[in-house]
C-alpha cells in the first residue's frame, strides 16, 4: 500500500495568503497538515506557516527517533501543542503580530492506524468504499448551532456566524485539539481530503465523492474539484487550500 498525494494552496481574491499546506509521505506513512490563518489578524500567514511546519518537523524527529510513538494519539496531541507554543514563542519576540493565529488540521497515519487532529474550521474528510466515511466537526459558532438543532450541517456554508471559530491555534490560551483514531487500517481506494473553509465552502461534500471515484489520480480529483470551486466563488473570495490523499495498493 502507498500514498499519492495532490496539494493546493491558493490566494483567491484576497490580498495575502494565509493559508499553509504541508506534509511528509513515506511509503505508506504520512503526516499532512493544513492551516488557515485568521484573515482579520494580523501576520496570520505567519503563524499558519509557522504552525504547519512544526507539525511536521516535530512529527519526523519523533518518527526518527521512537517510531511506534510518533503514530499514538498522544503523541499527535503533543505535535499540536508543540506548534502553539511555537507560535506563541514568535509572537513574543515580533509584537507587530501579537494577534496572530489560525487554525489546523492535521492527519497522521502508518497504514494500520490513523490519527486526526484539529482546531477551527479546517477540515479532515476520509472516504471510504466512495462514500463519505468521517469528517472533523468544526470549532464554530455555526457548528454550535448545528448542536443544538437550529440548523442543518449543510447549512453552515452560508449561516451567518460561520467564520466565528471558538477555537484557534496561537492566541492566550490553548485548548487541546480534538483527536479522532481510526484503527481500522487504510486499504486501496480510500481516500482522504483536508481543506480550509475557503475550499469546502464551494465543493460539497458529494460531489468529493463523484471526482474521487471518477478520477484515476489525486492531482485529476483535485483539478475538478477546484473547477466547481471557480465556477462559483465571487470577485473577493477567500484564500482556499487543500491536500487530496489516495491509498493505492503497490505497483
Amino acid at each position: 500500500m502507498k500514498i499519492t498525494l495532490a496539494s493546493l494552496c491558493k490566494q483567491g481574491g484576497r490580498e495575502y495568503n494565509q493559508d499553509f499546506v504541508a506534509g511528509t509521505v513515506t511509503g505508506n506513512e504520512a503526516c499532512l497538515v493544513v492551516c488557515d490563518g485568521l484573515g482579520s489578524y494580523v501576520g496570520s500567514e505567519v503563524a499558519s506557516s509557522l504552525c504547519a511546519t512544526k507539525i511536521v518537523e516535530t512529527y519526523e524527529q519523533v518518527r526518527a527517533d521512537d517510531h511506534d510513538r510518533a503514530f499514538m494519539p498522544e503523541t499527535v496531541r503533543e505535535y499540536v501543542h508543540a506548534a502553539h507554543n511555537y507560535v506563541a514563542e514568535y509572537k513574543e519576540r515580533t509584537p507587530e503580530i501579537k494577534s496572530s493565529c489560525t487554525t489546523v488540521a492535521c492527519f497522521v497515519t502508518d497504514g494500520n492506524k490513523t490519527v486526526i487532529g484539529h482546531i477551527g474550521d479546517t477540515r479532515i474528510y476520509l472516504f471510504r468504499a466512495g462514500k463519505l466515511a468521517f469528517q472533523t466537526k468544526d470549532h464554530s459558532l455555526s457548528q454550535v448551532a448545528v448542536d443544538m438543532g437550529y440548523i442543518k450541517l449543510r447549512d453552515i456554508r452560508t449561516h451567518k456566524d460561520q467564520n466565528k471559530l471558538t477555537r484557534v491555534l496561537g492566541n492566550d490560551y490553548y485548548i487541546e485539539p480534538d483527536c479522532e483514531t481510526e484503527f481500522a487500517p487504510l486499504t486501496a481506494g480510500d481516500a482522504v481530503i483536508l481543506c480550509t473553509d475557503g475550499f469546502w465552502e464551494y465543493v460539497y461534500e458529494e460531489e468529493m465523492e463523484a471526482d474521487l471515484l471518477s478520477s484515476a489520480t489525486p492531482e485529476e480529483a483535485l483539478n475538478k474539484m477546484e473547477t466547481r470551486l471557480l465556477s462559483r466563488v465571487g470577485k473577493f473570495n477567500d484564500n482556499y487550500s487543500a491536500i487530496v490523499a489516495k491509498i493505492a495498493a503497490e505497483d
